[in-house]
């Protein structure tokens, strides 16, 4: 049973047959203006009925087409022999024949014509074509002459029908030949889209092991920043879960895993929002680096490592507030911290496997800072607060001793950056309430909607005390 034709395949073919219908057109133009200069003896009226045998060819091509009529004509696979063979085939032989004079003048021409339908048709459709075009015109040569009294010249058509049919030959074998380099190529297009497909699938999985800015720079200079290792000043960020252990001896590891895979969903944002590169995941702890591989000033870095961990502890503390809300039976708690120093960083490791980190005892100090402090505190080293003191509010801590280090460093504990670097906002929580608000993220309608809420609160308190 034959197949209902795809609206894209009777489009590809409706235009097929208006190009060879122009075809026709623009040969029966060309024999007009031959008959203007007198180059051709050819009458009105072969004229006419050339053009309108076109026109009915190409009408009962157009019909076949909408009507899904040529489907049923299998032994054609790039249909356009179908209306060649029944249609345009004794169109084109009647015009050859009515040329007159200007018949050799013509062959181009009707090659042209010929070549308009034929599309991408291979050299032996096009040759089988042909051969059936010049049997035609043959045939009502001989006819027509006769009829007029006239007696053939056969040698002569015989030598004009083989040079059209080698200027066939020639000009199939350039097709023959094009159609296969257009096969080859689209077929090779193929392949390489579906490689790009590959390669964009396998790079969206990798970003979600690798740090985006280690995947920016092994797309270029073939990773060669990665691979190299220098010397240069960064910050390095510690983070880790308080009593995290003992959290999960109380806990499903199911649930475990569901917690803390939804501290990791917030947390890394952040990480890239502040231009930070996530050096590893250690359990539950962080490791961040600023301004590796991507060269920042290290005030600047220091200080987007702060914004960022004054960011990580807001967002802990409603996250805290959303698990209660579902039954959590602990609230997470983090410590950081943050040294700002010389450190050599690259890629370590071997030929089967390596990874880019930052190594001396500059990370050290950020590893021990991180591991004295308190639960949600943030504590920075001297040589970073240097680097952001008038954007920041810390609290000294004076010298501290830190373990594995032979010399004391000097600490603070970073409580807030400024109001003027940083949106204002209203943080709290207690016994029965948890208040988290950015000024600058919500409308003074908003606001003030709020504050007779909270106001109503308080009347209708204080009527309950009486």
């Amino acid at each position: 049973m034959a197949q209902v034709p795809t609206d894209m395949e009777r489009s590809r073919k409706l235009s097929a047959l208006w190009i060879g219908y122009l075809g026709w057109v623009l040969a029966a133009s060309t024999i007009v203006l031959l008959q203007k200069l007198g180059y051709s003896d050819i009458s009105t009226h072969q004229i006419g009925i050339f053009i309108a045998a076109a026109t009915l060819a190409h009408g009962l091509g157009w019909a076949m087409v909408t009507l899904g009529w040529d489907r049923l004509f299998r032994f054609d696979p790039h249909f356009v022999l179908i209306p060649n063979w029944f249609f345009f085939a004794p169109v084109a032989a009647y015009g050859f024949y009515a040329v007159g004079t200007a018949r050799d003048l013509m062959l181009i021409g009707w090659l042209m014509g010929f070549f308009f339908l034929a599309g991408h048709v291979r050299f032996r459709c096009v040759l089988l074509t042909a051969c059936y075009y010049m049997f035609l015109y043959f045939a009502l040569f001989v006819i027509m002459s006769r009829w007029h009294g006239h007696r053939p010249d056969y040698v002569r058509e015989i030598v004009r029908i083989g040079a059209f049919l080698t200027v066939c030959i020639f000009l199939a074998l350039l097709l023959d030949r094009f159609a296969s380099q257009k096969a080859h190529l689209k077929e090779s297009i193929a392949q390489l889209r579906e490689k790009d497909r590959e390669i964009t699938r396998l790079n969206e999985r990798l970003a979600l092991f690798v740090s985006d800015p280690l995947v920016r720079h092994l797309a270029k200079d073939e990773g060669r920043t990665l691979f190299e290792h220098r010397r240069t000043k960064i910050t390095v960020f510690f983070s880790d879960i308080c009593r995290f252990s003992t959290i999960t001896d109380t806990m499903e590891p199911e649930e475990t895993a569901e917690q803390l895979n939804e501290y990791f969903h917030e947390m890394i944002p952040l990480v890239l929002q502040h231009k930070g590169t996530l050096d590893k995941l250690m359990g539950d702890g962080m490791m961040v680096l600023f301004g590796a591989p991507d060269d920042m000033d290290a005030a600047e870095g220091a200080y987007r490592c702060l914004q960022m961990a004054t960011a990580m502890r807001d967002k802990l503390r409603a996250l805290n507030h959303r698990w209660a809300q579902k039954g959590y039976p602990h609230a997470l708690r983090v410590r950081m911290g943050i040294h700002t120093g010389l450190s050599v960083v690259g890629s370590f490791g071997s030929e089967h496997w390596m990874h880019y980190t930052a190594i001396g005892s500059q990370v050290n100090v950020a590893a021990r800072l991180q591991q004295i402090a308190e639960p949600d505190q943030i504590l920075i080293s001297r040589a970073t607060y240097t680097l952001v003191a008038e954007k920041v509010q810390v609290r000294d801590l004076g010298l501290l001793a830190l373990k594995g280090l032979h010399q004391p460093v000097h600490v603070y504990e970073c409580i807030d950056l400024h109001a003027g670097d940083q949106p204002q906002r209203i943080m709290d929580e207690g016994p029965g309430y948890f208040i988290w608000v950015q000024s600058d993220a919500v409308e003074a309608s908003t606001l003030r909607e709020l504050a007779l809420r909270l106001g109503s609160l308080a009347e209708i308190k204080k009527e309950s005390k009486k």
